[in-house]
């Protein structure tokens, strides 16, 4: 008898997810994790007395009847994580513009209509559209969460799902500002709008207007934290600090795999959470390399960051997710010669706005979230810092003066902390016409995270955790439905 129903490969938040619905239901789990702490991007640390999150702004899913917050129901923890609600979602500032992203849609709606009347009606069927793929998209998570498929597809998901959002775009609309700032949470995923897929732009977009955008009280590290603990307390084994090294084949299925210490650990099933080329080129190896590669040619890596870490003591903007864009052109952004450039986009987060317990009385937390498009082992860090400084202190007056903590990120610290390739923030590109990770044949081997088919950021990773716990449970005649 092999020694676990499913191992899993890293504890992001993919892994949590399908290792916490897998326990469960009964099924004998390890979870194995390089790192000492679970969490992957889903992560925060502490400098002084400021906590900081590593990589994360706000995501859905911990709302009542959200994933998450049912998988953590499942696994009895759900009072050991408190969330906080982002109201408004975010602000965008654009050169003669400051666009507030309500929760409501409704809201969102009038405040572009304010902006642009002439565009009423467009505006109008727009989010017609979006209300009704989102429509189709609940019909298709309600399948996969209770009988463990996502193969049927509605008619607006496959066509969203062939073409940019751009395309999308323009089918409606004909001022080029309102397209930009519809455009805004493009950098959520690293694509430009004529690249980015447009499926993947309205889910994401939706998710936020339906479920609401949070943030764990005290950093992502208690969310990870807890569902860890749950998975332990539910009987699953956690390994940390001793990450896969081999992943196990016999006669074309996996059997098990052998740790970073030699350990090996056998099973019925896989789950891997970990950096996609990794698996394919080292964990599985041999034949399987070419899958890795045909994925890296034909789809590629999403962008990465560089991120700054600022504790401020001091006053600050009240709104703590901003969005800011000095042009209206939103191709340019993602163009490689604009890397922390003062004309670039930036994204900023103050999560300490919403959430005291993160800084000190009359402090803050800063995080300064630059998309880069280039992992470069060259990079001047203290001139990225100057740089990445200048430029926010045309939205914050006054900030280099009012750090008291300060830390940065690279793209290498993301790839050596996580080992995603290049350090990408996303995963794979979400493309048009961007298809299936099952095509390796291994029946018994499962993507869940950002490298799987569901998208990038941390509800769609999570769903992907959840799809991967689905279909083992599925195969093995076990109630799907949480």
């Amino acid at each position: 008898m092999p020694d676990y129903d499913v191992i899993v490969i890293g504890s992001g938040i993919g892994g949590l997810i399908s290792a916490g619905i897998l326990v469960s239901r009964g099924l004998k789990i390890l979870l194995v994790e390089k790192n000492v702490t679970p969490g992957g991007y889903l992560t925060s640390f502490k400098r002084g007395d400021f906590i900081f999150d590593s990589a994360v702004d706000c995501f859905s899913g911990v709302e009542n009847g959200g994933l998450i917050n049912n998988v953590l129901k499942l696994l009895g923890v759900d009072s050991q994580v408190h969330f906080v609600r982002v109201d408004p979602i975010r602000m965008s500032i654009f050169p003669d513009t400051k666009v507030i992203v309500d929760s409501d849609v409704n809201a969102y709606k009038k405040r572009l209509l304010s902006l642009f009347p002439s565009e009423g009606a467009a505006l109008a069927s727009f989010f017609k559209l979006l209300e009704d793929v989102y429509t189709e998209i609940q019909t298709a998570i309600n399948m996969l969460l209770s009988k463990g498929e996502f193969n049927k597809v509605g008619a607006l998901m496959a066509r969203l799902g062939n073409i940019s959002y751009l395309q999308l775009l323009n089918e409606f609309f004909t001022d080029s500002r309102l397209k930009s700032i519809l455009s805004d949470r493009c950098t959520f995923i690293g694509l430009p709008p004529s690249k980015a897929s447009a499926f993947t732009m309205a889910i994401m977009m939706l998710s936020y207007f339906k479920f609401g955008a949070y943030r764990p009280v005290g950093g992502s590290q208690k969310l990870a934290d807890a569902l860890a603990d749950g998975i332990g307390n539910k009987g699953g084994k956690i390994i940390f600090g001793n990450g896969a090294q081999k992943i196990l084949l016999k006669n074309g299925k996996c059997c098990g795999i052998r740790c970073e210490n030699s350990d090996e650990y056998t099973s019925k099933n896989i789950i891997s959470n970990v950096d996609f080329v990794h698996t394919f080129n080292n964990l599985l190896g041999g034949k399987y390399g070419y899958f890795a590669e045909y994925m890296l040619k034909n789809v590629g890596v999403s962008t990465s960051f560089f991120i700054l870490y600022a504790g401020i003591k001091g006053d600050i903007e009240r709104h703590s997710s901003i969005g800011y864009f000095p042009s209206y052109s939103m191709e340019s952004y993602f163009q490689p010669a604009r890397i922390y450039q003062e004309d670039a986009t930036i994204g900023i987060t103050i999560a300490s706005i919403e959430d005291k317990t993160r800084a000190p009385a009359g402090s803050h937390t800063v995080v300064l979230h630059e998309m880069v498009q280039v992992y470069d082992e060259t990079l001047d860090k203290a001139q990225c810092i100057d740089t990445t400084i200048k430029k926010t202190e045309r939205i914050l007056p006054g900030l280099k003066e009012k750090i008291v903590v300060l830390d940065a990120a690279t793209p290498n610290t993301l790839q050596q902390h996580t080992g995603n390739h290049y350090g990408s923030a996303f995963g794979w590109k979400q493309v048009p016409g961007f298809r299936n990770v099952r095509n390796h044949g291994i029946e018994n081997f499962f993507v869940a995270g950002h490298w799987g088919d569901m998208g990038g950021g941390i509800l769609a990773a999570a769903y992907s955790g959840a799809k991967a716990a689905a279909a083992i449970l599925t195969k093995g005649g076990i109630t799907v439905d949480f």
